[in-house]
């Protein structure tokens, strides 16, 4: 018996381009306000969160990879135009039939623009401001930390946040938690100046921190000794080699090389390790800072963002890196940690090395050499 193939009828256009789009050159904003917006610094960085000669270098670094060729039919939207376009969507969390509205341009196409131009950022920028961490850059992670948040041999704080996406096709529930929202997962890892050093996107929003970062790459590599890792260092002149750790809270599990808070029971009569926590809690919030200023800066972050999940993951990694390329050019504190979700605590069976690395650090903290004048005050 023959097969019979049937095929889908395709839909003809009615226009090739809207008639409202035909005028994009005459009234889209682009063209109307951003003109403007040049000749007003401050205004300028409101718009696109950045200054001109930031949009300028980023513009350099990707302009080849994003510009369009010159057909007989049409001249395309320039490179600088898809750039403002994406940042644009970025900075506001608009949806894509609004920004297309507001500069004249197809809905259609306003989505592709985004998509392009978001993946080619992240190809172009991930290792100018976010390389693999070599042992130097680690002792520098730990020297900063140090330095600014009195905390040694740390190599940065982690922690994970839950970005919010509508209900993703055919997903069941793997995206949606506790909170009764769809989310994927950003965990990251961050250092002493609130930069990315590495992140991990797209687990299923319904898995808790700590399974997040078992799974991951960087969850790997520090399990596994592969991640380039400094030697032991003492904590003071003379004292005994401390390993180099990273520092959560209590969603992540007590491991040789990640130090959490002591459980309250822990603390109620124990004011060394109560000191501890002040401590670890104190250097940790970089990381809640550095989401903070993320958010804040990019308010795709407070919206549910209308794509699917593989697609969420490269707005995500996008703006990590620009968070990243920012920050280079700032020194301030800025981000002010918006209102996170409260993860609860997973119970592991933390090892007897991991304990006792804790409590190392706990009777360093409260040694003389170790302690803050201010602390317990």
């Amino acid at each position: 018996m023959p097969y019979i193939v049937l095929q889908k009828k395709k839909v003809k256009r009615s226009v090739w381009v809207h008639d409202i789009n035909v005028k994009r050159l005459e009234y889209g904003e682009f063209h109307t306000l951003y003109p403007d917006l040049q000749k007003d610094d401050k205004r300028y960085k409101m718009y696109l969160r950045m200054n001109e000669n930031q949009f300028d270098f980023l513009l350099n670094l990707i302009e080849n990879d994003i510009e369009k060729q010159m057909t007989q039919f049409r001249k395309p939207i320039s490179a600088k135009e898809r750039l403002v376009v994406t940042l644009r969507f970025l900075a506001t969390g608009e949806s894509f039939r609004s920004l297309g509205f507001r500069y004249r341009i197809g809905f259609s196409t306003i989505k592709a623009i985004v998509l392009d131009v978001t993946i080619v950022i992240w190809k172009n920028l991930k290792d100018i401001f976010m390389p693999k961490p070599t042992k130097e850059k680690w002792k520098q992670i730990a020297k900063t930390y140090s330095d600014k948040w009195q905390f040694p041999n740390c190599v940065g704080s982690l922690d994970g946040k839950h970005v919010m996406l509508f209900c993703p096709n055919n997903a069941g529930t793997s995206f949606y938690n506790y909170k009764g929202r769809h989310f994927v997962v950003l965990l990251a890892l961050v250092d002493a100046n609130y930069k990315f050093i590495a992140v991990d996107v797209g687990a299923f929003g319904r898995n808790s921190d700590g399974g997040v970062f078992a799974e991951s790459k960087l969850g790997t590599s520090l399990a596994t000794n592969t991640a380039d890792i400094p030697a032991d260092t003492p904590l003071e002149n003379g004292g005994e080699p401390m390993p180099h750790v990273i520092i959560g809270d209590q969603a992540f599990p007590l491991k040789p090389y990640l130090m959490r808070l002591y459980s309250k029971e822990a603390v109620s009569n124990n004011a060394n390790k109560k000191n501890f926590n002040y401590r670890l809690s104190r250097a940790r919030r970089t990381v809640e800072n550095a989401f903070g200023i993320l958010s804040a800066r990019w308010r795709i972050f407070h919206t549910d963002i209308e794509v699917q999940p593989e697609i969420v993951d490269n707005i995500i990694l996008c703006c990590c890196c620009l968070h990243n390329m920012l920050r280079n050019d700032e020194d301030d504190n800025t981000g002010v940690p918006d209102n996170f979700i409260a993860f609860e605590g997973i119970r592991n069976n933390s090892t007897r090395a991991a304990c006792v690395i804790r409590d190392k650090f706990c009777d360093y903290f409260s040694s003389e050499n170790g302690s803050l004048p201010w602390e317990n005050q």
